[in-house]
């Protein structure tokens, strides 16, 4: 396996394309973060369903979510692949560790804070539903809990399943990539796209089912195709196509993909059309990935200090956009009475998550960042 990296890295480096082993910071990836949070953002707010050829983003912004695994994926699989490399092992308590520093403090600091007016105020019930679904929070399963009663009732919490679905994800990526090392690259690939067609079939089966939305979209059994192909580009899986394709090709690619999903239905539409939906998105968001690590136009636009301001802060600005997309409109319609002013109310909430975001990163997550660093056994991203 040492000699598999080594000869990507040589492979990589000759040919001027993505240095999957070499450098651990990609400033171009916080950009891309940011797009994704916006995706998610526009998706979650009414605001574009009205804006006639617009609403298609907000039909289709759940894309994010995708873009957000496929990151995820794929950094996460190249920083184990560096330490196994470096000392020839991965200490998985390390990891674990770093990402209880990097993922605990905001989301049980905002779980606390969202759960206090069902205990305080009028109006707020905290009912045997609240309690379980805190509980489903509070022990990262809640997108389990989704798939047999869905989303969650809790104000502003909607979204968390994704966190409770990176966690289980957490949990299995060093042994995968542990057991992983242990075969050829070829033996690699065809293990992680025999996972690919296996979980396929227990989507059918559930399609088959006919269950009801949203089972298929939280359960990582179900909704794995960003993930698993994240970890593919980051084992080399995709160097094929980088050495032989030109970037701007398969951006487009990536493009082309996203308009042929906005042109099938709804994932909330049970089908068997949801099974070129959900490869589609995978395939997408991965193409995009690459692009975006290999064009030299699109790291500069992704690598813009603003961009990469705020994509260090995407988790707050996902974990809070959205209780502030609602507390927006109630303080625009209750407040200052301003009604059917949509687009204020995108500015002002998003502005508002944008605020909250910078203040939780330099007040909250800063401090467990540095302690998270001293876990590190190859350097990430700066702080």
């Amino acid at each position: 396996m040492v000699n598999f990296i080594k000869n990507r890295m040589t492979n990589t480096l000759a040919t001027n394309k993505v240095n999957i082993l070499g450098n651990s910071y990609l400033p171009e990836l916080d950009g891309l973060r940011f797009l994704a949070f916006m995706l998610v953002f526009i998706h979650h707010h009414p605001f574009f369903s009205t804006i006639p050829y617009l609403s298609f983003l907000s039909n289709y912004g759940w894309i994010g979510v995708d873009l957000f695994f496929a990151l995820s994926a794929f950094l996460l699989t190249k920083l184990l692949l560096e330490e196994y490399q470096l000392v020839q092992s991965i200490n998985i308590k390390k990891f674990y560790l770093r990402r209880i520093f990097r993922i605990w403090p905001v989301y049980f600091l905002f779980i606390a804070v969202v759960i206090i007016p069902y205990l305080f105020f009028e109006g707020f019930k905290f009912t045997p539903e609240i309690s379980q679904r805190l509980f489903s929070l509070v022990a990262f399963y809640d997108n389990i809990a989704a798939a047999n009663s869905g989303y969650n009732p809790i104000i502003g919490t909607a979204h968390l399943w994704t966190i409770a679905y990176e966690e289980q994800f957490y949990i299995c990526l060093p042994v995968v990539i542990i057991l992983l090392t242990k075969f050829s690259p070829k033996s690699q690939l065809f293990i992680l796209t025999a996972t690919l067609l296996f979980l396929n079939l227990i989507r059918i089966f559930f399609i088959s089912a006919d269950v009801s939305h949203p089972l298929i979209w939280v359960l990582p059994i179900t909704h794995f195709d960003s993930i698993i192909l994240g970890i593919i580009l980051g084992f080399g899986g995709f160097n094929f196509l980088i050495e032989k394709l030109n970037s701007s090709i398969i951006g487009v690619a990536g493009i082309f993909c996203f308009i042929m999903i906005c042109q099938l239905p709804q994932i909330d539409h049970n089908s068997f059309l949801l099974i070129l939906s959900y490869s589609l998105v995978g395939i997408s968001t991965t193409l995009l990935l690459i692009s975006v690590l290999n064009n030299d136009y699109l790291k500069k636009i992704f690598s813009n200090k603003i961009l990469v301001y705020l994509g260090k802060r995407s988790y707050g600005l996902y974990v809070y956009h959205l209780i502030l997309i609602k507390a927006g409109e109630t303080v625009l319609t209750k407040i200052f009475n301003i009604q059917n002013e949509s687009f204020l109310w995108f500015a002002f909430s998003l502005t508002c998550t944008i605020i909250i975001s910078i203040l939780s990163y330099s007040i909250i997550e800063k401090p467990f960042l540095k302690i998270k660093k001293k876990f590190q056994i190859i350097n990430s991203r700066p702080i």
